[in-house]
């Protein structure tokens, strides 16, 4: 091996090596929360007697997987089927926690389960958790065509420009003591954003500013609503 073909080589490596570095950097709390959320669901399910219960967390777990596997070409720009498949990660885990939420309302009004009214209890505070999660992993993952976009100012992939969907107050924020420049939001930020939302029923962290996002925030808000409604009903019930 020549020595301009060892200084490519290495050149490859280092670069391959940033390129993970910056992966994780941008998705590792994210995939741990997806990994929380397919366990909760996957616990609710059962404990609901769910007929279908294994179904959730492969189907979950299958699409989280593939799309993990789907940046492994390029860890820095996401390619249409890459980031198709995190959107489609997105998109099924709020839809199984549709099903759980329906399966759970269902149980509650059902005279047969009073015997079970600790647990459904149980089941509805753990369903509002998750669901915080799965809102929690919307927002990152929507907001602004992705995290990659955000973190390494890359170019959007289903979008012609780069208009932020929530705007965060370091985003607005021109003293440098407050926020740092060229600030973006974590995971953190859209985690607390998802327990401000379900807990107030508004986003009190930042400010929706897309139709995408605000139907987003309203959706988790009404939600949350309705799960806390549901078990606030059968617990005076008791």
């Amino acid at each position: 091996m020549s020595l301009q073909q060892s200084s490519n080589t290495d050149e490859n490596t280092g670069n391959k090596g940033l390129q993970v570095s910056a992966y994780f950097r941008t998705r590792v709390a994210a995939l741990m929360m997806t990994l929380i959320v397919i366990a909760g669901q996957t616990w609710i399910a059962y404990a609901m007697s769910f007929n279908f219960v294994w179904a959730l967390p492969f189907i979950s777990g299958a699409m989280l997987i593939f799309s993990i596997l789907a940046y492994s070409g390029s860890h820095t720009k996401p390619s249409k089927s890459a980031r198709a498949l995190s959107i489609a990660v997105v998109i099924v885990l709020p839809l199984i926690n549709l099903i759980c939420m329906g399966w759970f309302i269902y149980d509650m009004l059902n005279p047969a389960t009073v015997t079970l009214a600790h647990q459904l209890l149980l089941v509805g505070f753990a369903l509002w958790i998750v669901n915080i999660g799965v809102f929690s992993l919307a927002y990152w993952e929507l907001d602004t065509g992705g995290p990659e976009v955000r973190a390494l100012g890359l170019p959007t992939v289903f979008r012609n420009k780069n208009h932020p969907d929530f705007v965060f107050a370091q985003q607005t924020s021109n003293d440098p003591q407050l926020a740092p420049e060229n600030w973006t939001p974590g995971f953190i930020d859209y985690l607390y954003l998802s327990i401000t939302t379900a807990t107030s029923f508004s986003p009190a962290a930042s400010t929706p500013y897309s139709h995408m996002a605000k139907m987003m925030a309203g959706a988790e808000a009404l939600f949350s609503l309705l799960i806390l409604g549901v078990i606030v009903t059968r617990a005076l019930s008791l």
